[in-house]
């Protein structure tokens, strides 16, 4: 069988099991490069044919790809691509051969000794409250576009939910005091929302929205009057970013989502709800996102236990002896 109509029945039985638009997409786009580098480096189509030295070939490839702008590093040279992301090519193509040896497509799976590459520990930066105002500050409320933007923003800081849940949810899914989301593996839940978000829900849905389409659920509309994607979410974090001048932290969904859960703890939430209302299948999961909460609460530790502030040796408070120098 050919690489190409795998990847394609791939691809199919991952709708049927429910995969999110993003992740189908993030599969297809990996295994595409997959395939071509097959083609293209080692004459190869058929799917038999292609073994584990082939992948580690391939994984070798993916390591010497050089990104341009905006990953360039800080010479102003184009950087490697990260570690996250061979990481993630490799998780696709280890799984896209499991299932292939599953289906029984072929004999041998030669994913099954392709080993996962070793990352550093990132800690993803998360929004401080000057950055949400300086995106709040940029969206002008007095147009449908502008609010709609605006309610965006104080959505995803106040839920979390995905880009996919965002995109997906309907106007049945909005409630007075919380939204109804379908996440992975169509599991729904519910997260509660503020006095003030469910305020600027209703006046977006009942002054601002305008579909093209009267039948039309979802809740938030592009400027053609037809559902936002994740694209078009994508587009519209990145112009709030630009117009604010912020730097130094991704301006995305997936950052909110990171935000909600720094700032939920911060105020003594609970990690096992937390995991409930981000729709993780397992808390350990959650745990990923207790890093830049960690190392902030760290910071917050080193004042109190400082060494310097216990020997009082600033602002005059204790004056050098001659048996100091």
């Amino acid at each position: 069988m050919k690489i190409e109509k795998a990847i394609k029945g791939y691809i199919i039985d991952c709708r049927t099991r429910g995969r999110s638009y993003r992740t189908i997409e993030w599969y297809e786009q990996k295994l595409r490069v997959f395939a071509d580098w097959m083609r293209e480096e080692e004459e190869i189509e058929e799917l038999e044919e292609v073994s584990t030295l082939h992948l580690r070939a391939f994984v070798l490839h993916i390591q010497s790809i050089q990104v341009g702008r905006p990953t360039v590093n800080k010479n102003g040279d184009p950087s490697e691509i990260s570690p996250l992301t061979v990481k993630g090519y490799v998780q696709v193509v280890k799984g896209f051969f499991n299932w292939c040896y599953q289906e029984e497509l072929i004999e041998k799976n030669p994913g099954a000794r392709l080993q996962l590459p070793k990352v550093p520990e990132y800690v993803i930066p998360t929004f401080s409250s000057e950055h949400i105002r300086m995106m709040l500050a940029v969206c002008d409320t007095s147009t449908a576009l502008g609010y709609r933007d605006y309610t965006i923003v104080l959505l995803l800081l106040e839920t979390g939910v995905r880009i996919s849940e965002l995109c997906n949810l309907r106007m049945q899914d909005v409630h007075e005091d919380y939204i109804k989301v379908n996440g992975k593996g169509k599991k729904e839940r519910e997260i509660g929302i503020s006095a003030g978000v469910s305020k600027c829900l209703w006046k977006y849905i009942n002054k601002y929205r305008k579909a093209r389409d009267e039948k039309e659920d979802r809740v938030f509309i592009n400027r053609a009057g037809v559902p936002l994607t994740p694209t078009g979410v994508d587009q519209v974090l990145d112009d709030l970013k630009e117009r604010a001048g912020i730097t130094g932290v991704r301006v995305s969904a997936h950052t909110f989502r990171h935000t909600f859960a720094r700032m939920y703890l911060e105020q003594g939430g609970d990690l096992y709800k937390l995991s409930l209302l981000m729709g993780h299948s397992d808390v350990e999961v959650t745990q990923e996102y207790l890093k830049d909460f960690k190392k902030r609460e760290a910071r917050r530790e080193q004042d109190r236990f400082s060494a310097v502030n216990a020997l009082g040796v600033l602002n005059g408070r204790r004056r050098k002896k001659r048996s100091d120098l």
